[in-house]
């Protein structure tokens, strides 16, 4: 795990300092969000009935969770992490304090989502190590437990990088098969990134998503998140 600053930019790599950028941070702005599929996760919260608790697989350097955070002082946001060193990291070198309203817990996913606990309105799931998601994560079983930890009207958001391109499209495929419907979502830069929302309903048509995204933004206080989604397309199931 690495911790590299380039002039204003911390960025969080692991395996080596060319690896590939698992979080950013300006440091002269630290509530600014450098990374663009950070901003299209969040536009996820467009597509929900509800806003009041979050839960993020894969801490990183804490960029979601912290943005959540300052934007929306409502909202409970919980982070299940597997490594302690990354908690560790976040907190040092990446603001991440906890409080009442973000809570960090230790432990795998596949076992967090089969206990019982909270329900919630976004659940959003980035967790990578050096290699990719980790195998047990990208399952239809763990997928259908991720679904049952959603309240109604709540989506699932899925960030897919670091994939052998031969498989984006069976991911696409077992993530999209267990919700009612899904959306793909790019952002304006980075194209490694896909982002999947499963939702509990038929999806809007993109005029009323995007409405719905601009009425987010003004919630959140945060304009530069209309801009975030470049590309909203629904999700082949077959």
């Amino acid at each position: 795990m690495f911790v590299v600053d380039t002039g204003d930019l911390r960025t969080l790599r692991f395996d080596s300092p060319r690896g590939a950028v698992q979080s950013a941070l300006r440091k002269s702005d630290p509530l600014a969000v450098p990374t663009s599929y950070v901003r299209v996760a969040t536009a996820g919260l467009a597509l929900t009935q509800g806003r009041s608790r979050v839960l993020v697989v894969g801490l990183g350097g804490g960029a979601f969770p912290r943005l959540l955070h300052r934007c929306l002082p409502r909202t409970r946001v919980d982070v299940v992490e597997l490594n302690p060193v990354v908690v560790e990291v976040a907190r040092r070198y990446f603001h991440v304090h906890e409080d009442e309203r973000l809570h960090i817990q230790l432990g795998d996913a596949a076992h967090f989502m089969e206990e019982r606990g909270p329900l919630y309105d976004l659940i959003l799931l980035d967790a990578f190590a050096g290699e990719g998601t980790p195998e047990h994560l990208k399952e239809t079983l763990f997928l259908e437990a991720v679904r049952r930890r959603l309240l109604p009207g709540g989506v699932a958001v899925l960030n897919i990088a670091l994939e052998d391109p031969a498989k984006v499209a069976w991911r696409v495929r077992t993530f999209a098969g267990c919700f009612e419907d899904c959306a793909m979502l790019r952002g304006a830069s980075e194209y490694i990134n896909l982002l999947l929302v499963g939702t509990q309903e038929p999806l809007p048509p993109e005029p009323q998503f995007r409405r719905q995204l601009s009425q987010l933004a003004r919630e959140m206080g945060f304009p530069a998140l209309t801009r975030s989604v470049v590309s909203f397309a629904r999700a082949l199931e077959s």
